[in-house]
């Protein structure tokens, strides 16, 4: 009998490192977003700055733990060095926190929709602020204007106007946006690896002061002495592992394809994110769902980011492909 072979064809734009990158940064994400919320809002696990600071300490022992047995040949973190990540790491880490602080999604419904108009951020960020050149054409800018709009669309379940919600998500996008520019120009002087441990420990020193603010830590313990279970436990430690996945990649995306390019990643895994976890039921949503608009914006913002691919070279940012560990 013969035996019928068919050999799976990877279209050319997906087999570059580049997109490799990109795709292994969007699931990382993908995966950690979705147990983190599983955790804030189905566990009630409201402790932001204890899942990042634990986060940051994981990827430092872990890194410790490699160096001394030889594993990774890296330099221990100075303060001369640590010192070219230390603003960015500050902007990222203020970003993040309030970011995971609007997991719950009551008091800020349109934190989520306001954040997704980072790639626009990214380009007014990296253009007026650092005086980038942005070298796009009509149709790419045109792209990236609508999976801006199309995502943030998307992503609004709960048509309404917060002027808190609009404040923070506007600060977070501002502040994420100007991290990654700020990042993606480090890149050029340091591998993805030495910028995950220099964010990693400044951002620790960041948790660290605002657990003094915050008294996170009494409160996240008591929690696991008297509410967690099994499932949280394996849970918790997933996302904990899971923090080094998202710091390498994060950083091995704005290495290999600029700032613009992993907002606009971001901004997909996202809209997909929150369709999956609605149908999946992974997370709650409370009383609010997708409607037809969210469905329209959902294909909208996909297009787009096809057409954002199709159209952009990401050779204009980055002269070859990031590979250095």
């Amino acid at each position: 009998s013969n035996t019928l072979k068919v050999k799976m064809r990877i279209p050319p734009m997906l087999q570059s490192p580049a997109a490799k990158s990109a795709i292994t940064y969007a699931g990382a994400s993908l995966v950690t977003g979705i147990i983190a919320k599983i955790l804030i809002t189905k566990m009630f696990f409201d402790y932001p700055i204890v899942i990042l600071m634990l986060q940051m300490a994981t990827v430092l022992f872990s890194v410790e733990l490699l160096r001394v047995f030889g594993v990774l040949k890296l330099a221990p973190y100075t303060f001369d060095k640590g010192r070219h990540l230390f603003l960015p790491s500050i902007l990222m880490s203020i970003s993040a926190w309030l970011s995971i602080s609007a997991y719950e999604g009551i008091g800020l419904p349109l934190f989520d929709p306001i954040k997704r108009l980072t790639p626009l951020l990214v380009l007014g960020v990296a253009t007026f602020v650092y005086r980038k050149q942005q070298r796009l054409d009509r149709e790419t800018l045109l792209a990236v204007i609508g999976v801006s709009l199309l995502s943030s669309i998307a992503v609004n379940f709960e048509l309404g106007m917060g002027r808190f919600s609009l404040f923070y998500g506007l600060i977070a996008g501002l502040l994420h946006a100007a991290a990654f520019v700020q990042f993606e120009s480090l890149s050029e002087n340091f591998s993805p690896l030495e910028m995950m441990y220099m964010h990693s420990f400044n951002s620790l020193v960041v948790f660290l002061i605002a657990d003094i603010v915050q008294d996170e830590i009494r409160d996240a313990f008591m929690y696991v002495m008297t509410s967690s279970n099994k499932t949280f436990v394996f849970l918790f430690i997933i996302l904990m592992v899971l923090g080094l996945a998202i710091q390498y990649t994060t950083f091995h995306c704005l290495g290999t394809n600029g700032a613009l390019v992993t907002s606009i990643v971001a901004n997909g895994r996202d809209v997909f994110q929150v369709m999956f976890a609605y149908y999946t039921s992974a997370y709650l949503f409370y009383d609010l769902y997708p409607g037809i608009t969210n469905w329209i914006s959902f294909f909208g913002t996909a297009g787009s980011i096809y057409y954002f691919f199709r159209k952009y070279d990401i050779e204009q940012l980055k002269a070859t492909p990031y590979i250095k560990c």
